[in-house]
C-alpha cells in the first residue's frame, strides 16, 4: 500500500474513532452499557464534562478529515495526534484506579488506542520520503535518489583513507570493496591502506574514477575538489555527519561549477545495501536534525 493510501487510513480511523467516542460522551447510557458501569446515574457535573469532552472529538474529527484533504501536507498532524490518544489512554487509566470502570471493560479501549498509536507513527515516518520529495524545490532530486546514482558508477576513489582503520574513509573504502566496487585509495602519505595500495591524488590513478568520496579535513577539500575538476569526475560526495566533515561551500560550489554532481553531507554507507544497523539510526537521526540534504541538483 502506499505511504499517501496509508495517511488516508489513518486519518479516516483517526475519524470514525474520535466520532464514536463523541457519540458515547453525549449519551452516557450508552457510555454505561460499553464500559460496564451499573446503576450508574450521571449527574449534571458529569454530563457538562462529557460535552466538553465530545466538543473536543468532534473538533479531532473535523481535523482529521481536513488533513485527508491533503494528506502530505497536513501528516503532521498524526504524531500531535499521538500525544490525544496518551490523553485518552491516561484518563482511562485514572477512571479504572477510581474504581470507576473495571479494568477488563477498559482493555479493548486500550488496545485501540495502541493500534491507532503504531498505525499513525507508521504512516507518518513511512511517508516522510514522499512529503519531502514533494516539497523540493524545482529541478532537485531527493538525496536518496542521488545516492543511488552514485553508488550506480562504476570506478570509486576515497580520499582521505588513513593509516588508521578506525577512519570514516577507511570504513566507506572496505565497504565500497565489500560490495564488489572498483575502488581507488587515495592519501599523499601512506603506500598502503587496508592492505590495498594507496594513491598520493587521483591524477596518480591508473584511470580516472566515475565517483570520489572525499572524506578529508574541511582544510583539504578544495585542494580535491580541483583535481576532480582536473579528472572531470562526475559525482563527488562530501562526507559529512553531525560535524563539518569534509564539506566547504566553495569546493561544493567549484565542483558543481564544472558539471559534476555533487552530494554535500551524509555518508555513502547510509544507501549502500544492506545498511547496517548503526548506519540506519544514524540516517534517522541526523535527518531529524536536519543534518542531511533534503534535495540534490539535478
Amino acid at each position: 500500500m502506499s505511504p499517501i493510501r496509508w495517511l488516508r487510513v489513518s486519518y479516516w480511523a483517526g475519524a470514525i474513532a474520535d466520532g464514536s467516542a463523541a457519540v458515547v460522551m453525549l449519551v452516557p447510557e450508552m457510555g454505561a452499557a460499553v464500559y460496564g458501569m451499573e446503576d450508574f446515574e450521571p449527574g449534571p457535573e458529569y454530563r457538562y464534562a462529557m460535552r466538553l469532552g465530545a466538543s473536543l472529538m468532534l473538533g479531532w474529527t473535523v481535523l482529521l478529515l481536513w488533513a485527508d484533504r491533503k494528506p502530505l501536507e497536513r501528516r503532521g498532524v498524526l504524531p500531535i495526534t499521538v500525544f490525544v490518544i496518551a490523553g485518552l489512554a491516561w484518563a482511562g487509566g485514572y477512571a479504572v484506579s477510581a474504581g470507576l470502570i473495571a479494568a477488563p471493560n477498559m482493555v479493548p479501549t486500550w488496545v485501540l488506542q495502541g493500534v491507532l498509536t503504531v498505525l499513525f507513527l507508521y504512516s507518518y515516518f513511512k511517508s516522510g520520503g514522499e512529503a519531502a520529495e514533494a516539497a523540493l524545490p524545482e529541478g532537485q532530486i531527493p538525496l536518496a535518489d542521488a545516492a543511488a546514482e552514485f553508488l550506480a558508477q562504476k570506478r570509486f576513489a576515497v580520499v582521505g583513507v588513513s593509516r588508521s582503520s578506525e577512519a570514516a574513509a577507511n570504513f566507506i573504502f572496505k565497504r565500497l570493496k565489500e560490495t564488489g566496487r572498483e575502488v581507488y585509495a587515495i592519501n599523499p602519505n601512506a603506500e598502503t591502506v587496508e592492505g590495498e595500495r594507496c594513491y598520493p591524488s587521483l591524477s596518480s590513478l591508473p584511470e580516472a574514477p566515475d565517483a570520489v568520496v572525499v572524506a578529508t579535513h574541511p582544510d583539504q577539500a578544495m585542494d580535491v575538489a580541483r583535481q576532480c575538476r582536473s579528472a572531470r569526475v562526475g559525482y563527488v560526495w562530501f562526507h559529512r555527519a553531525i560535524d563539518r566533515g569534509s564539506f566547504t561551500p566553495e569546493a561544493a560550489a567549484l565542483c558543481a561549477d564544472y558539471g559534476a554532481a555533487v552530494i554535500p553531507g551524509g555518508c555513502p554507507m547510509m544507501h549502500l545495501e544492506p545498511v547496517d544497523v548503526p548506519h540506519r539510526c544514524m540516517h534517522a537521526v541526523l535527518d531529524g536534525l536536519g543534518k542531511l540534504p533534503r534535495g540534490i541538483e539535478a
